[in-house]
């Protein structure tokens, strides 16, 4: 069994990185998430995919929960002994530390694959320079960086991120976007090991700046209402947005949003679908006027 970790901050994208790698690559993985706050919005995104996951909502795997999650990825190996396993970190863990806890169990049947991490081409100065420690721990840790909402990018505009981001010379870095790999490409993140030289320095966490609110029963009479309420979010009236996502129902439809450092995006509706989660992670959130904005009912909320 080969453990990979997709990491990447907040609104990355890490998930559609694994829709597509499961597409491309015709292989089944085993998702192993941890979100920020108890939320499972990505989850129900991957199930899309028919992908069998594993949520681990009790504490971050970057710090509380090392022995936990070692244990958890034990259990997997042992009960359904997958090919693969994902780990999905939240966008606020620390690779190293998730890194120094497999090491405690690799052996001949679990291998380590080189860590992928995935930036924000839009996003990735001010995600370097207000959290700092996060972005640089999960670049470090890399053995593939992947630059996401990047496909109208030209070639010199990925030299110049590959040389503001200081990228080593040992680190994979592809100059195009990833819809645009052939297979092969994509098998090389499934064969590619971590070396047992490269050396992981796991850091101190940071005090929490960052906190979550998750709703759920939100409801709205149109596409136009979700619009409004997202608009009223961005406002600064709300606390400092930095990410936010879910399904908001309408009377036909589950409506599915993404907002990203102040810009939001409608990224699809589902006939079928009765999903009506919301998470939302901040500075200084104003929980009792979000929950008013939306008209949801708080289901978790994380200082």
């Amino acid at each position: 069994m080969q453990v990979l970790i997709i990491s990447g901050f907040l609104g990355a994208g890490k998930t559609s990185f694994i829709k597509a790698m499961t597409r491309a690559t015709g292989r089944q993985f085993v998702v192993v998430e941890n979100e920020f706050g108890n939320s499972n919005v990505d989850s129900k995104l991957l199930n899309q995919d028919a992908m069998k996951i594993y949520e681990l909502t009790e504490g971050c795997i970057c710090c509380s929960m090392n022995m936990d999650f070692s244990l958890s990825v034990m259990t997997i190996a042992n009960t359904l002994n997958p090919d693969y396993i994902i780990v999905e970190p939240s966008g606020v863990a620390m690779p190293s530390r998730i890194l120094e806890s497999l090491r405690k169990i690799s052996y001949e049947n679990i291998g380590i694959l080189s860590p992928v991490v995935i930036v924000d081409s839009k996003n990735f100065i001010s995600q370097k320079n207000f959290y700092p420690e996060y972005f640089n721990d999960q670049l470090n840790t890399a053995g593939t960086v992947v630059l996401s909402k990047s496909e109208n990018l030209s070639r010199s505009e990925f030299d110049e991120i590959y040389n503001e981001l200081g990228i080593k010379e040992n680190i994979n870095f592809y100059h195009e976007h990833y819809s645009k790999w052939p297979r092969e490409k994509w098998l090389e993140l499934l064969t590619n090991y971590i070396s047992d030289s490269k050396k992981i320095n796991p850091v101190e966490i940071p005090d929490a700046k960052l906190s979550s609110l998750a709703l759920t029963n939100i409801k709205v009479s149109s596409p136009d209402e979700l619009i409004y309420k997202l608009e009223n979010l961005l406002s600064g009236n709300y606390g400092d947005i930095v990410r936010a996502k879910g399904f908001a129902l309408t009377q036909n439809e589950s409506i599915n949003f993404s907002v990203v450092s102040g810009i939001y995006e409608i990224t699809g509706a589902n006939n079928n679908n009765s999903d009506s989660d919301i998470v939302i992670i901040g500075e200084n959130l104003q929980t009792g006027k979000i929950s008013e904005l939306f008209n949801g009912e708080i289901i978790e909320e994380d200082d």
